[in-house]
């Protein structure tokens, strides 16, 4: 596969310090880009951009804290230039009901999960005006398009917000030549994983029509079509990435 951009671009990737946020950052640096790995997590983000090697370079954030991402969002700028390609990967799992929740938790999950995603966004929105071109793309969850099966309530309605929010800056930034979209994973094999026995992971795959777990590459492919010119015609799209566990 060829170049997936006409030019060199600068791709920053939330969250990139492993799971699917990792191959996402090779992805994109594999199709061409530069990549600006940014994780809260420096052992993992410093490793993360050593494997990934020359395209990369990690930057240490909070996600959490909007005064921190435009902190971080400055210093890629400053480093690369610009940012042309966003993507809003980094998240924490809550399988906390309703009944259970506490504020600190709801404030934890839609700080990471959704919080996150609006802030950075609003840094690169401006650097994308400016040369008329951008790509956002964020990581929403098949939670987010159904509830949730085992996921708990603020992680349901973070990923949906996720949604509503790709909706509403691809209507407002289309006219810029900014595209923004979002991909659905379904169940994908990562560390999440790591503490489930056998006859548990069985059970799950037992339960996808396709009858495996998602790979992080299968979203990580999925990512970089949809920044790449090839999806220049496509904005405010939801692309499910489940093996069938959701149709709709």
């Amino acid at each position: 596969m060829g170049p997936a951009w006409g030019e060199k671009r600068i791709a920053v990737v939330t969250g990139a310090g492993r799971g699917i946020g990792l191959s996402t950052a090779e992805a994109l640096a594999e199709a061409g880009a530069t990549v600006a790995v940014l994780d809260r997590d420096e052992e993992a983000g410093r490793s993360a951009a050593g494997k990934i090697g020359a395209g990369a370079r990690f930057f240490s954030v909070d996600m959490a804290e909007p005064a921190d991402i435009e902190r971080c969002v400055a210093e890629v700028v400053a480093e690369f230039g610009t940012v042309d390609i966003l993507v809003n990967n980094v998240g924490v799992l809550s399988t906390t009901t309703i009944s259970d929740l506490t504020e600190d938790e709801w404030n934890r999950v839609i700080g990471i999960n959704l919080t996150s995603a609006v802030f950075a966004s609003k840094c690169v929105i401006p650097h994308m005006k400016k040369a008329g071109w951008g790509r956002i793309v964020t990581i929403s969850s098949m939670a987010g398009r159904m509830g949730g099966l085992t996921t708990g309530v603020a992680y349901s309605v973070s990923k949906a917000a996720l949604l509503g929010l790709t909706m509403n800056l691809a209507r407002n930034l289309a006219s810029e030549n900014i595209t923004v979209n979002a991909v659905a994973p379904g169940p994908t094999r990562t560390e999440l994983f790591d503490g489930f026995t056998h006859e548990q992971v069985r059970r799950l795959e037992d339960s996808i029509p396709l009858k495996r777990l998602g790979k992080p590459r299968n979203v990580a492919d999925t990512v970089v079509f949809l920044a790449s010119d090839a999806a220049e015609f496509i904005t405010g799209a939801t692309v499910d990435v489940n093996g069938g566990s959701f149709i709709g």
